[in-house]
Formats: structure tokens, C-alpha cells, sequence
């Protein structure tokens, strides 16, 4: 190594950046102990130096990987739905009756319990959305993708004839659209922790709402097909 080499800053600082295997290993750690600090006190207590000492690391070599406090949230946020998303596939593939799959969709996307981690980082995005705009298209994307899954189980249960037929004026993506903004709100509910408003009643409501959003008025095909 030239002498030049050695004394350039740029070269030695490049020297000591850790390779992209360690670099994926930290970033884990770091979101593994997000969780563990979001499910103890809530995504608005968490702070760097709580994740920093779960995950072993300093506080500024937290922040040397993510750069901000809400950089961690989102991740945190973006990897629980990238885990969802492979069991929503898998779990959804599995019905050949349209109406079951719903019911699937309906229990994948409502939190499981108050507590309920992607869900309580949610609340926090919709409350203090993210400042880059990287971010929030990253996040869109993931509902819209909800959405996709939704209106794919809907145009093919009225393809089918499980459900009504969708006309030019209701499209299936309309119907999705709907029964998602209602998942939310009951999501919301379950989060909130309402008296009486638990994951269990979420579930029959929205299992309602499809049921009057989807089948035949006569109600003759609410039965595994």
C-alpha cells in the first residue's frame, strides 16, 4: 500500500465499512430488538438507545445503519409486512372457494390483539407520516397490495358465480377499496382496546360487511362451495 493510500481518509474510512453480510446481520439485530421494544412499551416510547442496548450495539452505531428514530419504525414496519405478505400468499392459495379466502384475507389483515405490533406502527405512520417521500411510497405500496389481493379474490368469485356479478358501475377494485377502508376502522377499534371491541368482534363485523358487500341477496351460495 502506497504511503498516498494509507493517509487518505476516504480510503481508510471505506476500509472500515462493514460488509454487506455484516452490514444485513446488524440491520437485523436492530429491527429484532425494535420489536422486542415495541412489544414491551408501544412504538411512540421506543427510544434509539432502549433498541441500542436490546440489540447490543451503541446508540450511534444504531444510527450509523438506519440514521433516524423513525427510520427503525418503518423498517420494523415494512419487514412485518413482508413476513405477512409470503403467509397471506401461501394461506390464501389454499381455498378454491372465493368466500373462504375472504374470510383468510379478513383475519390476515386485522390485528390479533390491541398489543398487535404491525398494527400499533400503523397507527403511528397515519399519525406522523413519513417525512421522505421514499418512505411513503413504500408504504403505500404495501396497501396497495392488500388491495390487489382483495380485488383478484372478488373478480374471481363473480367470475365464478360465488358472488354477485360486479357491473361497470361497482368493479371488483371498488368493492376491495371498500371492505380495506372498513378493515381499517375496525382495526382501529381492536387497537384503541374499546370496551367490547376485541379482534373476535372485528372479525364477525367485517365477516358481516363482505357477506352483505359480495354473495347473492338470497344468501344461497354462503356455503363452502
Amino acid at each position: 500500500m502506497s504511503a498516498a493510500t494509507e493517509s487518505d481518509p476516504a480510503v481508510a474510512g471505506a476500509a472500515e465499512r462493514p460488509d454487506p453480510a455484516q452490514r444485513g446481520e446488524a440491520r437485523n439485530r436492530v429491527l429484532a430488538a425494535a420489536r422486542e421494544a415495541i412489544s414491551a412499551g408501544g412504538p411512540e416510547k421506543v427510544t434509539v438507545r432502549d433498541i441500542a442496548r436490546r440489540a447490543g450495539m451503541s446508540p450511534g452505531h444504531v444510527m450509523y445503519y438506519f440514521g433516524r428514530r423513525e427510520r427503525i419504525l418503518i423498517e420494523t414496519l415494512l419487514l412485518s409486512e413482508q413476513d405477512l405478505a409470503e403467509t397471506r400468499s401461501v394461506r390464501l392459495a389454499r381455498h378454491r372457494d372465493p368466500w373462504l379466502a375472504v374470510r383468510s384475507f379478513i383475519d390476515l389483515y386485522l390485528p390479533q390483539q390491541a398489543t398487535d405490533i404491525r398494527w400499533n406502527l400503523w397507527t403511528q405512520m397515519y399519525a406522523r407520516p413519513p417525512r421522505d417521500a421514499e418512505s411513503r411510497e413504500r408504504l403505500t405500496a404495501v396497501e396497495q397490495h392488500w388491495s390487489r389481493d382483495l380485488t383478484e379474490l372478488v373478480r374471481t368469485g363473480s367470475a365464478t358465480g360465488r358472488f354477485r356479478a360486479s357491473g361497470p358501475e361497482d368493479r371488483p377494485e371498488d368493492a376491495a377499496f371498500r371492505l380495506c377502508k372498513l378493515l381499517d376502522g375496525l382495526a382501529l377499534e381492536v387497537i384503541l382496546d374499546y370496551p367490547g371491541r376485541d379482534t373476535r368482534w372485528a372479525r364477525r363485523t367485517a365477516e358481516d360487511a363482505a357477506r352483505r358487500e359480495l354473495l347473492p341477496a338470497d344468501g344461497s351460495t354462503d356455503r363452502p362451495a
